[in-house]
């Protein structure tokens, strides 16, 4: 734009004058900007507002104006939304530790570990499980930070009424569930009572095996890739897992859903 056919911005830079970039917000931007109508005399105040927003997203390293259309939800690297709809990552059938061979399974009550690859960055907003049949119990699904490939300090868990029937999801969890996508977790399961829970899960003959090459022949079939552990159905849920009190079993591989 040639200097001369500059027009004077007479609300932009006023309005927002006594602002700093670091502590201007979007919705002040928008404030701004939403009396300004679309016409030739307001094209040097829409240069000015996006002029001003930029250098907000710049200092701020904040770029949620320009990817989410001013700070809305949408379709971004960060979320599994596609198209308006929501998807589930389904980790108990994922690569490189699922199958696709789906049945019904008694676990046992003390706590299970399963290794996963989270297949996205962000925070889980929702879990789901399925149950084969309705048992007087709830279960605990936990995820578990990975050091060395084995299961180590606690992210954080929810809690799962299984009951019912079908898909069961939860919303509320011990603490934020934050992931980062390619990273390997572990994600266990603990009942809170003695009943056996019933739920949706892979034959253990069909999952890569993390065997222990000490007590199991690597011909032997049904070896899963499973750990449990000493925490036993009363016991709260630990914070840290000691390695030692593991023992490899042949346990089918819980399906669970993530939501980020």
């Amino acid at each position: 734009m040639r200097s001369e056919d500059r027009k004077p911005s007479k609300r932009v830079f006023p309005l927002l004058q006594n602002l700093d970039l670091d502590t201007v917000t979007f919705s002040q931007i928008q404030g701004v900007g939403d009396s300004i109508t679309i016409e030739d005399m307001n094209e040097q105040e829409l240069q000015d507002l996006v002029l001003v927003n930029l250098a907000r997203l710049c200092v701020s390293s904040e770029w949620t104006g320009l990817l989410e259309a001013g700070g809305s939800t949408g379709n971004s690297a960060e979320t599994t939304a596609w198209g308006g709809t929501d998807f589930y990552w389904e980790v108990g059938r994922s690569s490189p530790y699922g199958a696709g061979t789906v049945q019904g399974a008694g676990m046992q009550t003390d706590m299970l570990m399963w290794p996963f690859i989270s297949p996205n960055s962000g925070d889980i907003s929702e879990m789901a499980i399925a149950i084969n049949a309705g048992v007087t119990n709830t279960v605990s699904v936990c995820i578990y930070n990975d050091t060395d490939g084995l299961p180590d300090t606690l992210i954080g868990y929810g809690d799962f009424d299984i009951s019912g029937s079908g898909t069961v999801t939860q919303t509320s969890f011990s603490a934020t569930l934050t992931l980062v996508k390619g990273t390997q977790y572990w994600y266990g399961l603990k009942s809170s009572s003695a009943n056996q829970p019933n739920l949706k899960a892979i034959n253990a003959d069909y999952t890569p095996s993390i065997g222990n090459i000490g007590t199991v022949s690597l011909a032997t079939s049904g070896i899963g890739q499973s750990l449990n552990s000493e925490v036993a159905y009363g016991d709260s849920i630990p914070a840290t897992l000691d390695p030692d009190i593991f023992t490899y079993t042949s346990v089918n591989r819980l399906i669970l859903g993530l939501k980020f």
